[in-house]
């Protein structure tokens, strides 16, 4: 695997600073627009239907210099990001949860001494022909003695089920294991039927609520819950992925 540059690595520290995000700056220029209720940029372009607002995702890093991260969706207090912008810096297949926890659960404990892994028992839905939505759900022993500072998870203070967040990740068909497919980010070469060798061309795409604490999140019982899951669903498997730019070798 192509190592992430010493740029991205320094790019993604500066973020982790700021937040449990740490991601690498895209390798190259987004160009996001927005015509409508149509997204593009050089990854994807995508209809958004109506009762989800549209804004570009940017972040200021400092220098004078934004980082465009690609598309941030609203309906209420849910929060859909695709973010085309977002590479992995752990270099491994797939990077680590700890890379997009703040698009997922954002209350994640990012400190050293946290649990790198997610929180919460993952279930897989199938969205489309390439990709699956993998929905967290989170209950609280009731014997479990709440310590906001020392819980990894954050836990809720309620014993019913919290829904912990969702991301989407490649379908990956048996031809692919041992390659860039799977995990965390998705791949766009892969995607473009494109073969998949090249990190750089990295992306990542989370479900969340505004929620400070898991709390605040919404209960599995929530009417309104499966409708945002199925509406964000129809979203991400109508999005069109561009062909990246060929890898330079």
């Amino acid at each position: 695997m192509i190592r992430p540059t010493l740029i991205n690595t320094v790019a993604a520290a500066l973020l982790f600073a700021a937040g449990p995000l740490a991601l690498a700056q895209s390798s190259y220029d987004l160009h996001p627009r927005i015509d409508g209720r149509t997204y593009r940029d050089d990854k994807i372009s995508v209809g958004v239907p109506a009762g989800w607002t549209l804004s570009v995702d940017q972040r200021d890093i400092g220098a004078g210099q934004m980082l465009t991260r690609g598309l941030v969706l609203r309906h209420g207090r849910y929060i859909l990001r695709l973010c085309t912008g977002c590479e992995q810096v752990s270099g491994i297949v797939g990077g680590r949860f700890a890379e997009i926890a703040g698009m997922v659960q954002p209350w994640f404990r990012s400190d050293a001494g946290a649990n790198p892994s997610y929180c919460g028992e993952p279930v897989t839905t199938h969205v489309s022909a390439q990709l699956d939505r993998i929905d967290f759900w989170f209950r609280r022993d009731p014997a479990h003695v709440y310590n906001e500072d020392a819980d990894d998870c954050r836990q809720p203070r309620t014993t019913a089920t919290v829904w912990y967040g969702s991301y989407f990740a490649e379908r990956c068909p048996a031809s692919t294991v041992g390659q860039d497919c799977g995990g965390y980010f998705l791949h766009l070469d892969w995607l473009t039927r494109r073969s998949a060798d090249n990190p750089i061309d990295e992306m990542a795409i989370a479900l969340t609520a505004d929620a400070g604490s898991p709390d605040a999140m919404p209960l599995q019982s929530d009417p309104e819950l499966p409708r945002i899951l199925r509406e964000a669903s129809a979203i991400v498997a109508s999005v069109r992925f561009h062909a990246p730019p060929p890898t330079v070798r």
